[in-house]
């Protein structure tokens, strides 16, 4: 046996061997059943074991295993082309890296037109989920809460506005403000309260003493309050401030003086968003906190925040963000931050100059929280605290590293595949391949006899090395691929005929057994390269400007056709010369 053979054989040898042990996740992922898969739920072993055969496993497009599809819109109102297209691109990028750290099992995401981004995730388990994941904009902002004085005459110019519009005249500010009466039974209603004053304790320990921000400031009547002789009149004269209420529990708390009745926030917000609210001064901005509180027994508020119009530091400067238990709240959990050294140095500058204040961290436009400074903070280091479990916090985490969408997205489709649809598909196209594939066998077998098995082991190897790489890049099988895995056994088999035909015709020529395969393989060589690199060609361009379907149908091909001619040219060249080495002038079945 000659060197050459050896080198060759031993190449054919060790592909297919690999090509066997990277196909194996798949065939263990094939045999688990739902049921295992549902008991390994509560085995923590176990799960990380499924889990890891499902990682290296073949992967499955939507079509074939069910999942989500959406279609985003990207909001370029105002935008040039340049920034609308740069918009776009980013958009994709950050799209891309949280589904990414989400976990979800080979994505796809596809710019489509100039202002939409496709995204299908295969066998998503928590649509909801993800759909908040994609569409939140991540915008982390640290503001300053204004000062007592500052509510007050921005408060007095709101109700000032509102009852002008109204048509009441008169000095609404001066009518609405309690007497010291109001304010005194107020005081002493929370003196009665043993659960406040326990709370109050806890605040004045573990920050400034927030009574002395906001104590200067007047209770404001509570709109259900049945102390209040003439509600409907206290409303038209104070239109805006009728809908808040003050709290002197919650005020040291939350860092705000202003509650709203969360039956009342969409109202607020409305007015706040009307052209009345324009008295606001331009340095300042109302935001809500994320989430409602419970004031009484059936009652919830949403706090009210008067912030700094402009970020005084943004997520811009965020170098890490994870997830971590809120020592403070059992059962909670908190993000933990780092700012980079410029970030790090606006931030000591921030805390240093404004100790005994709040200053509130704010989300997408809502206040997360709005804890109290108590000094200098110097090493960049903060957190987000707040009413988050395990996978809210992980999921803000995330948002943070992954970045701000530069624009605003919005769900202009939405489609749930179901996995029934995948398992149909799956069958019937396992049913074509198996039919296909027992035909050309039997055709193979009855026609070049024992050089037709060569040809059949052919066949296998070229679809066990196709699958093995699809394993091992991780790319996706889609029904469309199946499509061009049949399709690339059938373009193999055309190229074994063409060889065993030339073989053919070399033997009429009474040439050796060993000769004539030489000669035939050396004759079928340039055609079948011509033809495959034709094809691959064609497959390229499918899978450079292909989407969805087109793209899953061209990786297939493009792989097919590459291992298709190592098995036609290479693997079954070793066989038939290592069968022929000391045949001499005997015959071979062909």
């Amino acid at each position: 046996m000659n060197r050459s053979l050896q080198i060759r054989g031993g190449l054919v040898l060790v592909i297919l061997l690999v090509s066997i042990y990277l196909l194996l996740p798949t065939i263990q992922k094939v045999m688990i059943s739902p049921e295992e898969r549902l008991a390994a739920q509560n085995d923590p072993e176990r799960l990380a074991e499924i889990a890891a055969i499902d990682a290296k496993a073949i992967r499955q497009g939507l079509d074939l295993q069910g999942g989500m599809y959406l279609v985003l819109e990207v909001e370029q109102e105002g935008m040039s082309t340049d920034q609308a297209r740069d918009a776009l691109e980013r958009v994709r990028e950050i799209l891309t890296n949280r589904i990414d750290q989400f976990g979800v099992s080979e994505p796809v995401i596809q710019v489509q037109g100039t202002s939409r981004i496709v995204v299908q995730l295969p066998g998503l388990q928590d649509p909801e989920r993800a759909k908040t994941l994609l569409g939140r904009t991540a915008r982390l902002e640290f503001r300053l809460v204004r000062l007592p004085d500052e509510y007050n005459e921005v408060l007095e110019k709101l109700d000032a506005a509102f009852a002008v519009a109204a048509g009441v005249t008169g000095d609404t500010a001066d009518e609405g403000a309690p007497d010291d009466e109001s304010a005194a039974q107020t005081d002493a209603e929370n003196a009665d309260d043993p659960a406040g004053e326990a709370e109050s304790e806890v605040a004045a320990d573990d920050s400034t003493d927030t009574e002395s921000l906001f104590g200067d400031l007047p209770p404001l009547p509570d709109a259900e309050s049945e102390e209040l002789a003439a509600v409907d009149e206290y409303a038209r004269e104070h239109p805006f401030t009728a809908h808040v209420l003050y709290d002197a529990q919650l005020a040291r708390m939350f860092g705000t003086p202003l509650m709203v009745l969360e039956s009342d926030v969409v109202r607020v917000r409305d007015m706040l968003a009307a052209d009345e609210a324009k008295v606001i001064p331009r340095d300042m901005e109302f935001q809500f906190d994320a989430e409602p509180i419970q004031y009484q027994e059936g009652v919830f508020v949403r706090p009210l925040y008067l912030l700094n119009k402009e970020a005084d530091l943004t997520g811009d400067q965020l170098t890490e963000a994870r997830s971590a238990p809120d020592p403070d709240r059992p059962g909670g959990w908190m993000v933990e931050m780092s700012l980079n050294r410029r970030g790090a140095r606006v931030f000591a500058k921030l805390t240093g100059e404004n100790v005994d204040r709040h200053l509130a961290i704010s989300l997408d436009g809502r206040v997360a929280s709005a804890p109290s400074i108590i000094g200098r903070i110097p090493n960049g280091q903060a957190s987000i605290t707040g009413s988050f479990n395990n996978a809210e916090a992980s999921d803000l985490a995330l948002l943070l590293r992954a970045g701000a969408l530069p624009a605003d997205v919005r769900i202009a489709e939405e489609r749930t595949v179901g996995p029934s649809l995948g398992r149909d598909s799956i069958s019937q196209s396992f049913k074509a391949f198996l039919y296909g594939s027992v035909l050309v066998v039997i055709f193979m077998l009855i026609y070049y006899q024992a050089t037709g098995l060569v040809t059949v082991l052919a066949l296998i190897s070229n679809v066990v090395i196709l699958m093995a790489v699809l394993a091992q890049f991780g790319l996706v099988l889609t029904l469309p691929g199946i499509a061009g895995i049949i399709l690339t056994v059938g373009m193999a088999v055309d190229a074994n005929v063409l060889i065993n035909e030339r073989v053919r015709e070399e033997l009429r020529k009474d040439k050796t057994v060993r000769a004539a395969v030489q000669a035939g393989y050396k004759n079928a060589t340039r055609t079948i390269v011509d033809a495959n690199v034709t094809t691959l060609i064609v497959g390229a361009i499918l899978l450079w400007f292909g989407t969805g379907a087109i793209k899953g149908f061209a990786v297939t091909l493009s792989i097919g056709i590459l291992s298709s001619m190592f098995t036609a040219l290479v693997m079954t060249r070793v066989v038939m010369e290592f069968v022929t080495l000391k045949q001499g002038h005997r015959k071979i079945s062909i």
